[in-house]
C-alpha cells in the first residue's frame, strides 16, 4: 500500500507452500483497510513456494535466499527493510482471524507501555498451545523443561513456569515471553534493544528478543481478545530427533549468552546431560517406532526356539538354564543372524514388513537353513525335533500379530498416529495422465496409498491448480521432498519420462528404502523385470535397480574389501618399495564421486597414466571406499566432463570401461550405465573383472 505502514508482517517461509498461502490469505482479509506491507523471506524452498508467492500475491516483497539462513537471520533482513510503527513476526503455518490486528492495535493504543503483544494461539484441534506465552528459560526453568518436569506438574508454579500453565488461557497479563510463531513488536522497541541474535539458527532467538525487551524498559502483554490458529509441525517438524537437537541446543545456548557466568559448573553440566538424556529417549522411541515388526519378529522367533527347547528338555530330563546355555543357546543366535539375512535379502525390511507372504518366505528360508545345520554338524544334531516345531510356530506367531494389527489398528485414531499400512505416496509426472493417474487414486480408498501429490517433471504447474492437486515441487528437488514428506512410495507417469531418465533419477536419489511404481502410456516401452499391479484401467509396473538393493551393496562392498585386501597383502611387499622410489611423481587428483561428490586418489604422474603401479595405489582407494573394483568410469573433477558416469561409485574397471570401443555416443554409454544399474550382482562384477584382466594382455 502506498504511504507509511501502520504494520509491516514478516514471514519466514521454508517448503510450505500451501499454508504459507493460506497465511497470507487470511493476513490479507485481517488487513483490510489499515496501512500495511508483508515480507516473505524464503529460505531456498524445493516446493516451488517463490515462483507461487509471485503469481498468487504480486502485492507480497518476496525476499528470496539462495540458502537456509535460519528463523532470526532470515527476520532481520527483512527487518532492515520495514517501514511499519508495528513489526508482526508470524510463521507460515498459521491463520489469523479478520479482527486479530484491529484488536491488537486497540491494545497498544490503550498500553502505552507495551512493547510486543501476542495474542491467543490455538492448535489445529482447537486446544490452547501452551507455548504461546512462558518464561525466561532461567537455569532452573529450563532444567524443569530439559528433564519434562513441565509436563507431569503443568499446574506447579515451580516447575510449570517455562510455559505458564498455571495461569489462565483467558486472562490478559504481561508475561516474561512470547512465542515467535506470532509477537506484535513496536519498532520503537526494535530500534532501542536491536533485532534477533543471530547466533541462534533456529529456537531460542524469539525469547532473546524478549528478555532484551523487558530489560529494555517494555512489557510483554498476552492478549486472548483475539486468536489464531498454529498448525504446528508443518513450518517446524518436531517429532524426531534433529527438532530436538536443535532445540536443546539453542536453549543451551541461550544459557550459556545469559546465566553462565552467574552459574556453578556442575549445574551447567546437570543441563547439558538432562539435553542428551531427552536426545537419547526422543531417539529410541523413533527406532522403536519405525522398527518395531523387525524386533517384534526377531523376539518371537527367539521365543518360539526357547519354549521348543524347553518343552524337549523338561519331557526328558528336566530344563536347566546352564543345559540351556552350554549348548541350545547358539541356535538362538545363529537362528537371528539367518533370519536378519534372509529378510533382508527377501526385502521383508523394510519395504514389505507387514506383508504376511514374505514373512512366509523368510521363515521357509530360515529354518531350512538352519536345518541343514542340525544334520551337517554333530554338535547341534539334538535340536533336530526343536526347529522342526520351532518351524511350525515362529510363521504361525508372526503372521498372527500382523492379522491382529490390520483387523483391529484403526489409523491416526490410534496410538500409532498414521496408518502404518499406508505408504505415502509421489506422482512424479506432468500433463493429463499425471492428473488422471492422481485422480484415480484418489477415489480408489485403497489403504496403501496416502497421496501426498505431484513432482513436476517442468515447471508447469496451472494444470494440477486447476484440479486442485498439491504440487509438491520438481524433479529436480526429488531428493529433497522425499525426506521431507517421508515417502515411501513413488509412481512415475511415464508420458512425460523416458525408462531411462526414470532408472537414472532411482539411481542419483540412491534411496533403496523406497517403492517405485512406473505407470506407462505404452506398456511396450517397459523392458526387464517387473510386477504388474492394476488400478481400474491403469497397469502399474513395480520397478527396480540391482544395485539399489541393500543385500547387493553390502555383498558388493564385503567384495571389494576382500579381493582389494588380498591383493594388497600379497603385493605389500614388492609393490611398497617401488612406490616409495616414484613418490616424488605422485600426487592427489580430484575426480567425481557417487552422485557427483568431489573426492582425491593417490596417482602416479597422471590420473589416466596406465602402469601396475597406478592399478596397486587404486586398490587402497577400494578398500578405503573411495571407488569400487567395478564401477563408473573415473572422470576428473576439474573438468567440464559429464556426470554421467557418476551415478554410481566410480571403479578401476566396469561395463562402460571394456565396451570402450562399442561406446560411439553418449546414448551408448547411457545404455551401458543403465544395464549395469538394472543387473549387478556379484557374479556380474566377476564377469566383468575377468574381462577387464585378460582384456590387457
Amino acid at each position: 500500500m502506498n504511504g507509511i505502514p501502520r504494520i509491516s508482517v514478516i514471514i519466514v517461509n521454508y517448503n510450505v507452500k500451501e499454508y504459507l498461502e493460506q497465511a497470507l490469505i487470511s493476513l490479507e482479509r485481517s488487513l483490510a483497510g489499515i496501512p500495511h506491507e508483508i515480507f516473505v523471506v524464503d529460505n531456498a524452498s524445493v516446493d516451488g513456494s517463490p515462483a507461487h508467492v509471485r503469481h498468487r500475491f504480486p502485492g507480497v516483497r518476496l525476499i528470496e535466499n539462495s540458502q537456509n539462513l535460519g528463523f532470526g537471520r532470515a527476520n532481520n533482513i527483512a527487518l532492515a527493510q520495514a517501514r511499519g510503527e508495528f513489526i508482526v513476526m508470524i510463521n507460515p503455518d498459521t491463520v489469523v482471524q479478520e479482527d486479530t490486528f484491529e484488536k491488537l492495535l486497540d491494545f497498544f493504543d490503550t498500553h502505552p507501555d507495551a512493547g510486543a503483544a501476542t495474542c491467543k494461539i490455538i492448535n489445529p484441534d482447537g486446544s490452547f498451545a501452551i507455548d504461546c506465552r512462558h518464561s525466561i528459560p532461567t537455569p532452573s526453568i529450563a532444567l524443569w523443561k530439559v528433564l519434562g518436569l513441565s509436563k507431569i506438574f503443568p499446574k506447579s508454579k515451580i516447575f510449570a513456569r517455562y510455559n505458564l500453565t498455571y495461569l489462565d488461557p483467558d486472562g490478559t497479563y504481561p508475561v516474561p515471553a512470547i512465542s515467535g510463531s506470532f509477537m506484535m513488536v513496536k519498532k520503537a522497541a526494535l530500534d532501542r534493544v536491536g533485532l534477533f541474535d543471530e547466533r541462534f539458527f533456529m529456537y531460542c532467538e524469539d525469547i532473546d528478543l524478549c528478555q532484551r525487551i523487558n530489560l529494555g524498559g517494555f512489557k510483554i502483554y498476552y492478549v486472548p481478545a483475539t486468536q489464531i490458529i498454529h498448525y504446528k509441525g508443518e513450518s517446524t517438524k518436531k517429532n524426531n530427533i534433529d527438532y530436538v537437537i536443535t532445540f536443546n541446543k539453542a536453549l543451551y545456548q541461550f544459557f550459556e549468552k545469559h546465566y553462565a557466568g552467574k552459574t556453578l559448573f556442575l549445574f551447567r553440566w546437570i543441563i547439558v546431560l538432562g539435553i542428551v538424556a531427552r536426545g537419547v529417549l526422543i531417539y529410541l522411541r523413533n527406532f522403536l517406532h519405525e522398527h518395531f515388526p523387525l524386533l517384534l519378529d526377531t523376539l518371537i522367533l527367539n521365543g518360539v526356539i526357547l519354549f521348543s527347547f524347553f518343552i524337549r528338555l523338561e519331557l526328558k530330563d528336566g530344563f536347566s538354564w546352564e543345559e540351556y546355555i552350554e549348548h541350545p543357546a547358539a541356535i538362538n543366535l545363529i537362528s537371528s543372524l539367518i533370519f536378519w539375512i534372509t529378510a533382508y535379502y527377501l526385502e521383508v525390511y523394510p519395504r514389505h514388513r507387514f506383508s504376511i507372504q514374505g514373512i512366509i518366505k523368510a521363515n521357509v528360508l530360515t529354518f531350512t537353513l538352519l536345518a541343514s545345520l542340525t544334520f551337517f554338524l554333530k554338535q547341534f544334531a539334538f535340536s533336530r525335533i526343536v526347529v522342526l516345531a520351532a518351524a511350525l510356530l515362529s510363521p504361525l506367531a508372526m503372521i498372527l500379530w500382523r492379522g491382529i494389527l490390520k483387523r483391529y489398528h484403526r489409523g491416526d485414531k490410534s496410538a500409532w498416529g498414521k496408518d502404518i499400512f499406508s505408504k505415502p505416496t509421489i506422482i512424479v509426472g506432468n500433463g493429463a495422465g499425471a492428473v488422471t493417474l492422481f485422480r484415480k487414486i484418489r477415489e480408489m480408498k485403497d489403504m496403501s496409498y496416502d497421496l501426498l501429490g505431484v513432482v513436476t517433471v517442468g515447471k508447469e504447474e496451472a494444470e494440477f491448480e486447476t484440479y486442485h492437486i498439491p504440487v509438491l515441487g520438481s524433479i529436480e528437488n526429488l531428493d529433497k521432498l522425499i525426506p521431507m514428506h517421508r515417502v515411501r512410495q513413488v509412481i512415475f507417469s511415464s508420458e512425460m519420462l523416458s525408462y531411462e531418465k526414470i532408472l537414472k533419477t532411482m539411481s542419483e536419489m540412491g534411496m533403496p528404502h523406497l517403492e517405485y511404481k512406473i505407470a506407462p502410456s505404452n506398456l511396450e516401452v517397459m523392458i526387464g523385470k517387473s510386477s504388474i499391479e492394476r488400478l481400474d484401467d491403469y497397469p502399474f509396473l513395480e520397478i527396480e535397480y540391482a544395485i539399489g538393493k541393500p543385500f547387493n551393496r553390502v555383498t558388493k562392498r564385503i567384495f571389494d574389501v576382500i579381493l582389494s585386501f588380498v591383493a594388497l597383502l600379497f603385493t605389500l611387499p614388492v609393490m611398497l618399495p617401488v612406490f616409495l622410489v616414484r613418490l616424488p611423481q605422485a600426487r592427489r587428483f580430484r575426480i567425481f564421486g557417487k552422485k557427483g561428490e568431489p573426492l582425491s586418489i593417490w596417482q602416479i604422474k597422471s590420473l589416466h597414466h596406465p602402469g601396475v603401479l597406478n592399478d596397486w595405489l587404486r586398490l587402497w582407494e577400494v578398500l578405503r571406499g573411495n571407488l569400487s573394483l567395478v564401477g563408473a568410469p573415473i572422470q576428473p573433477a576439474d573438468t567440464a566432463q559429464s556426470q554421467t558416469g557418476s551415478w554410481y561409485k566410480p571403479g578401476m574397471t566396469g561395463l562402460v570401461q571394456i565396451n570402450r570401443k562399442k561406446i560411439l555416443t553418449a546414448d551408448d554409454m547411457e545404455k551401458y550405465h543403465l544395464f549395469y544399474l538394472k543387473n549387478q550382482s556379484i557374479l556380474l562384477d566377476i564377469e566383468i573383472l575377468a574381462k577387464a584382466i585378460l582384456g590387457r594382455r
